[in-house]
């Protein structure tokens, strides 16, 4: 049984193919045209790679553009310039086989709906290229899970993906012969075999996982994996319920929306098509999902970079479009055809769509570009409607929103050229940042307050876009926000009026901070109050460039931030002190914005030049510090000039507008109310909305047993052999790793605390030093075989992390990852042994040290890699591997998971 179409459904695409979808037709087909003229497929012969600086243009930091035929050459589209080497070549490559696959379906999509016989033999021609070259790619030295092809699973899987629904569309029209087979053989069962043990949960691409398997599984007959990956832990049905919430948005943000939601296409279409049934709740939830891009859209079209999302999308792009017309064949929804009716306008610059270049479903985002029905891709022509329903008006998708269960207020004002928000909701797993209560301001071109998302992963300006302090959103004591998630209060929309207030912990039962947001039609008001129940330094960012002001006697000066909170990446920055009321003025891309500010706490203000979206220039903003247990910062932010005056009281804020209106804004009982005095007439708006009030009794925290303490006497140490249980594999288990062994020892003296590693394995391989990782962001020293100690004291709660290295020349190499707090020094040596090598870490007692009598939590990691490899193999876990995997840990560990220990002398 095919999982796409049969025979009918075939007869029915073939009608429409020939009839109102012909354009697209046949635009796919002149796709094809170099490929068609081809004389044979060839598949690289190296497998991909991915480092730092492949695929980017080592001066502006962009993405290169692809070329399938120019696997030497790789433009940049800021300069122009062609960048060549090996690292850009391999980076390619991934593009280049993900293009090849999807080129497969393409061919065998106009082979069922077209019947040419050009484009089947293409397919063919395709489909048996890779099963000639799948087997020859090395499975190692990944970043993210087993493939071979790639470097990262979810990569393999979109691309074994293409290929199964290539050959199933063939299979479908027609006799393959020996070649379904083959690549059963060679390509679709080692494929599943890879993918399948390679969970990765919740994750956005577990769901690209679950899409290949459930596609594989299929054309292998492989019901048992079939049934996991829809109906198992983290498969089709687990990902609807869970990883789309109840609002119908994707948990990890707009970008990852986008990319989930394609993948969960292919799920539930091939589900329906299997006749598993997926629950009324879940499939409306899925159905309210297409619409999603397009009701939090920004005001240039372009979807909000919250998370780890790319800056600056437009939804113009072919895809886009696709997404609604798939939406509309599943029900007809004003907000898609208002979409389609802003994505197919005539008035839109004409703009290669880059469909040709298209790398099946990990695809690169395009300049806006006109688009019409024609522009759409291959699963149009499968699946879309042959003629439109009457369009909608783009305003459709464009109002007011609030997605509650996402944590996403927006108000629109101005028929849409003025857009605020308050991001307060979920954190959103691995892609989340720290950035609860994040204010969004956007007026026509002019971004005052937004997000810029993320740059690449690889970078070191990760970690600024992943800071608190990259966001409009507040901070205590220097420090990224802790993960967790804010608190809706009050949200209600009238129109020209409305509000949203929210909370969240800043210091976990310590100190909470909430904002108010109230957006009118030419203004918004911004109060957020912060209370603590010890003193603590409370910064609140504001991505805003000024004209002029605010502050008057700006001074060079340290803003001391915590290492690692994004404070590393300041420059220029400067420090005055803030007034009770206070204001100032930018402008930004012709439009100006005048903001006002009083506080009821001493504060100062400081400027700096941090990090700009990606991609570009480097940007000045301001940030305010306080000082103490609490304050109350409220401030007026108006667009245009009809605001002309301001006055705050300690219960009112008065706003002179015209030459003789005022807008009253006061809480009385909870509620927002907005007295409105035009041409000496008085109206009053009252926000409501309230949500019930958290209370405020002690938390009731349920008792739970630590680790075991283990004591530590002088002449007797602890002791544990770690072997099979703590590995963490990447691509090979533990016993084709070469089964590492290791013995941990940690022995009390009376002046130091002795922590002695010896490791058991054969040809330990220990890398030179190097200044940076060619790689990716992480330590370069975990790619060696060596040791990572971390060491909590819980008395002061001082912690520290080392990565150590043996150098064959003499000595160690001892790199401090984290300290902080009072942490003790750590002193290191090493040895060869016999059977490994052996390493011995010495931490003093004293004042200076451990202290005496004292406990201390420790967690040892040995990491090892062999000589054929550039990425590490896997690691031993001192706390334990739990079936865990390598990829993507760097030097970081759970603070939670380590053994206890306690001093006793005498």
């Amino acid at each position: 049984m095919s999982v796409w179409l049969g025979s009918t459904g075939m007869v029915v695409r073939q009608a429409h193919a020939a009839g109102s979808l012909a354009p697209l037709a046949a635009s796919l087909l002149h796709d094809l045209g170099p490929l068609l003229a081809s004389p044979e497929i060839r598949l690289p012969a190296d497998k991909a790679r991915l480092t730092r600086g492949g695929g980017r243009c080592p001066t502006h930091g962009v993405l290169l553009t692809f070329e399938p035929w120019s696997p030497g050459a790789h433009q940049c589209p800021v300069c122009q310039i062609a960048w060549t080497g090996d690292e850009h070549y391999r980076w390619w490559i991934m593009n280049y086989q993900l293009w090849l696959a999807e080129r497969a379906v393409h061919g065998a999509a106009l082979a069922v709906t077209t019947q040419n016989a050009d484009c089947r033999r293409l397919a063919e021609a395709i489909l048996m290229a890779a099963a000639d070259a799948y087997l020859q790619y090395p499975n190692k030295d990944n970043v993210l899970g087993p493939t071979r092809p790639f470097f990262s699973t979810y990569l393999e899987s979109i691309w074994s993906l293409q290929l199964a629904v290539a050959l199933d569309l063939l299979e479908t029209s027609g006799p393959v012969g020996a070649l379904g087979g083959v690549v059963r053989e060679r390509v679709l069962e080692p494929s599943l075999e890879l993918i399948a043990e390679y969970d990765e949960g919740p994750s956005n691409r577990q769901v690209w996982n679950n899409a290949a398997l459930i596609a594989l599984g299929s054309l292998l007959g492989r019901e048992s994996v079939v049934g996991r990956a829809l109906e198992g832990r983290s498969g089709l049905l687990s990902h609807l319920r869970g990883g789309l919430l109840a609002d119908g948005s994707w948990y990890e943000g707009e970008n990852y929306h986008q990319f989930a939601h394609r993948g969960l296409w292919y799920g539930v279409t091939m589900a329906e098509r299997l006749g598993v049934a997926v629950p009324d709740e879940l499939r409306d939830r899925f159905e309210e999902a297409f619409a999603l891009p397009f009701v939090t859209a920004l005001p240039d079209f372009t979807f909000p970079a919250r998370r780890d999302s790319q800056y600056g999308v437009s939804l113009r792009q072919w895809r886009f479009a696709e997404s609604c017309e798939l939406g509309l064949v599943r029900r007809s929804d004003p907000r898609l055809r208002g979409a389609l009716a802003e994505l197919y306008r005539d008035d839109v610059p004409v703009r290669d769509t880059e469909r040709d270049r298209s790398t099946a479903e990990a695809e690169r985002n395009a300049a806006p570009a006109r688009l019409t029905r024609a522009s759409l891709g291959w699963k149009s022509l499968l699946f879309a409607l042959p003629e439109l329903p009457p369009v909608a008006t783009p305003s459709a998708a464009q109002g007011s929103i609030h997605l509650a269960h996402q944590g996403l207020a927006i108000f629109r004002r101005q028929a849409g050229r003025v857009y605020a928000g308050l991001d307060y909701g979920t954190p959103g797993g691995g892609h989340g940042h720290p950035d609860r209560l994040n204010l969004w301001l956007v007026a026509g071109p002019a971004r005052w307050l937004h997000d810029v998302g993320t740059g690449s992963y690889v970078e070191r300006t990760l970690f600024w876009y992943r800071s608190t302090l990259a966001h409009n959103a507040p901070l205590a004591n220097g420090l990224s926000q802790p993960y967790g998630s804010g608190t809706l209060r009050a949200w209600d929309e009238q129109g020209s009026a409305g509000w949203v207030e929210a909370e969240f912990e800043l210091v976990p039962g310590r100190a909470r901070v909430v904002r108010r947001v109230v957006v009118m039609e030419d203004y918004l008001i911004d109060e957020v109050t912060w209370s603590s129940a010890d003193p603590i330094t409370f910064d609140l960012p504001m991505h805003v460039d000024p004209d002029d002001g605010p502050g008057s006697e700006f001074q060079r000066a340290d803003p001391m931030g915590a290492p690692g909170s994004g404070f590393e990446f300041l420059r220029d920055v400067e420090r005055s002190p803030g007034a009770t009321f206070d204001a100032f003025t930018s402008t930004l891309d012709g439009e100006q914005l005048r903001v006002w500010l009083h506080s009821d706490a001493p504060y100062d203000w400081y400027r700096a030049v941090a990090p700009g979206p990606p991609g570009a220039e480097a940007a000045r903003f301001l940030f305010t510090r306080s000082h103490g247990r609490g304050g109350r910062m409220r401030s007026v932010w108006a667009w245009g000039r009809s605001v002309g005056s301001v006055r705050f009281t300690q219960s009112t804020i008065a706003l002179g507008l015209g030459s003789a209106d005022v807008h009253a804004h006061r809480v009385i009982q909870q509620e927002w109310h907005v007295r409105k005095t035009v041409d000496g007439r008085s109206d009053e708006v009252v926000l409501g909305g309230r949500v019930s009030t958290r209370e405020q009794a002690a938390a009731q925290v349920a008792s739970t047993e630590g680790p075991p303490m283990h004591i530590l006497t002088a002449g007797r140490p602890f002791a544990m052999e770690l072997g099979e249980r703590h590995y963490r594999r990447s691509e090979m288990p533990w016993q084709q790793a070469g089964a590492p062994e290791a013995t941990l020892r940690v022995a009390a003296g009376r002046d130091a605390v002795d922590i002695d590693v010896h490791v058991r394995k054969a040809d330990p391989v220990f890398a030179p030093a190097r200044p940076d990782n060619p790689l990716d962001n992480e330590e370069p020293d975990i790619n060696s075989d060596g040791v990572q100690v971390y060491l909590y004291l819980p008395d002061s709660h001082a912690h520290g992390s080392w990565i150590i290295v043996p150098e064959p020349e003499g000595g160690v190499r001892c790199t401090t990852r984290e300290a902080g707090g009072d942490v003790p020094p750590l002193a290191a040596d090493w040895r060869l042994t016999p059977d490994g090598f052996r390493v011995r870490c010495n931490v003093p007692r004293g004042a200076r040290g451990l202290g005496v009598d004292r406990h201390f939590m420790l967690n040892v990691v040995i990491n090892e890699i062999s000589r054929d490899r550039e990425r590490r193999r896997g690691q031993l876990v001192a706390t334990g591997a739990h079936d865990e995997w390598v990829y993507l840990r760097g030097d970081r560990e759970d603070p939670g998971r380590m053994l206890a220990f306690e001093i006793v002398d005498g």
